[in-house]
């Protein structure tokens, strides 16, 4: 069990790998500041800064310090790692602790009416109270900072139940996460939030007492690792901050045509650049796009779209070197033809296409091919009827010498450079042997529809002379057979309209359905129709 005990906590304290800076100072007759890059944590080197009354600290991502001096009357400071501190102002409250975040500086006061998390306008000193975490709680934070990482407040507080605690930036909401340190006194009165750790400075008791570190995705019940206190005989209040490392960033270019107009650029095309960081813009009149700033040393998926191309998605991988990614070309996005239907006229001589253009833009020609039903899938066995049609009609004129099969019709859309749609069908039509009307024995009958194809109603029409018409009937099926709607045929009518609807009036589906002429139970004429909605 030991054994597995010390390899717990080697992985734990390998988690506080930092990639910042953290400073620390204390308040009384200037002391020294420190820095260390915490490498090697726990076991961390400082380095001695400027010395400087601290009493509270804050640190902006791009590495400006915010340090406050004096007790009662909170002067504010501008400072870096390397350059002398500058008042800019006093602050209207004192301010026990600072804490950066939302692009704001806060502070907590423990002497203010209320007691409370204020903002503070660094330009004025004015500070305006944004969370009452005191009232309800009874807790002062000397202790106080802002993580980006989850977007809470987090706090340690001496008083009521001590320990630390994260703060809802928003609502105020506390949770407390841990106890006090492990420590002959408990105070703690500087804190710096980074890399999702808090560091834990200014640790007031005996001398030598050492600074504590929480690791922030233990959340509640976890532990608290001990690292060097660079103040070894000293024990006082004072503030931190932690300065993450600058992030350095390339420029990333590129230049985007179309391939229809390949020597003239696309405008407006969205480009977006996800990785680590998110980026995102529009090119401009010349088809040219430019992030000033990309993240070094990661891997991104550049993502390029246009109404009308298909989406480019490449993936590139950013160095520390500037990339120009030169020319890319989108491909025009090759939008079928729609709503192709096919008509015979009533002579069984001619087959009539007509069809809807693709939206987006103009294209240079259709392809009109003919083949059997059953070779739908084999393009390979399809005729070429035209290639050079820049119409959305097309009449069949060879229809009247085909073999009576069932055919059907595709419309391939052709665009510039090359680009092909794929095919848009027809609907099936029959092409019928010549002579196929019914002669019977003292009955003549044709049967027909008109509209074919039709969208909602169309008129079936038949001529009958016969002397025996007390039982006919005209019955509608769908392609499995089955009777969708009757009509009874009265002596001297010669069509019915049919809405397309079933015996119950309710709509039936776009598709093929037969229609039968029944006499006497024997059918005389039959054809076919197709409802397209």
């Amino acid at each position: 069990m030991k054994k597995i005990t010390i390899i717990l906590t080697f992985l734990f304290l390998i988690t506080f790998a930092s990639a910042g800076t953290l400073f620390v100072g204390l308040e009384g007759s200037a002391p020294p500041t420190f820095s260390s890059d915490l490498s090697g944590f726990p076991n961390v080197t400082w380095t001695p800064n400027y010395s400087f009354d601290v009493s509270g600290a804050a640190a902006t991502p791009e590495g400006t310090l915010y340090l406050c001096e004096g007790a009662f009357t909170t002067h504010l400071y501008e400072a870096s790692l390397t350059s002398s501190p500058q008042q800019i102002c006093t602050i209207s409250e004192d301010m026990s602790a600072l804490a950066y975040g939302r692009d704001t500086l806060w502070g907590f006061s423990n002497y203010a009416d209320p007691k409370g998390i204020y903002s503070i306008d660094t330009t004025t000193g004015t500070a305006t109270l944004a969370l009452d975490v005191y009232t309800g709680y009874s807790f002062r934070f000397f202790a106080l900072d802002y993580n980006p990482v989850d977007d809470l407040f987090y706090g340690y507080t001496e008083y009521g139940a001590s320990g630390l605690y994260s703060i809802n930036i928003d609502t105020g909401e506390m949770i407390q996460l841990t106890g006090s340190i492990p420590a002959s006194n408990g105070q703690g009165r500087g804190m710096a939030v980074g890399n999702n750790t808090v560091y834990l400075t200014a640790t007031r008791g005996d001398d030598g007492i050492p600074y504590f570190a929480y690791d922030i995705a233990q959340g509640v019940g976890g532990d608290w690792v001990e690292f060097p206190n660079p103040y070894p005989a000293y024990h006082s209040t004072g503030g931190s901050a932690f300065i993450p490392d600058p992030i350095t960033t390339i420029e990333l270019s590129g230049h985007v045509t179309g391939s229809d107009q390949p020597e003239v650029g696309l405008e407006n095309c969205d480009v977006t650049l996800t990785g680590n960081e998110s980026y995102q813009m529009f090119t401009d009149a010349n088809g040219d796009f430019f992030f000033p700033e990309v993240e070094q040393n990661d891997d991104y998926i550049l993502e390029i779209t246009l109404d009308g191309y298909d989406i480019l998605t490449e993936d590139v991988s950013v160095g520390i070197e500037n990339i120009d990614l030169g020319t890319i070309t989108l491909n025009e996005t090759a939008l079928p033809a729609t709503n192709v239907i096919a008509v015979i006229n009533d002579g069984n001589t001619e087959a009539s296409l007509t069809w809807d253009a693709p939206a987006v833009r103009e294209l240079e020609s259709y392809d009109v091919f003919r083949f059997l039903e059953v070779n739908n899938q084999n393009p390979d066995d399809w005729d070429l009827l035209s290639s050079v049609i820049d119409e959305t009609v097309y009449t069949d004129t060879i229809w009247a010498q085909l073999e009576p099969e069932m055919y059907q019709y595709a419309v391939v859309a052709q665009y510039t450079n090359g680009i092909i749609a794929e095919a848009a069908f027809s609907n099936v039509v029959e092409k019928l042997p010549v002579g196929t009307d019914m002669e019977l024995p003292g009955v003549q009958t044709k049967i027909h529809n008109y509209p074919n194809p039709f969208n909602p109603t169309t008129t079936i029409s038949f001529n009958l002379t016969t002397e025996s018409t007390e039982s006919t009937e005209l019955v509608i099926y769908n392609l499995k057979g089955q009777r969708i709607r009757q009509y009874s045929i009265l002596i001297g009518h010669s069509s019915i309209i049919w809405n397309g609807t079933d015996d119950n009036d309710q709509p039936v589906s776009s598709g093929i359905y037969f229609y039968k002429l029944i006499m006497n139970g024997k059918t005389e004429a039959m054809n076919k129709c197709l409802l397209l909605k």
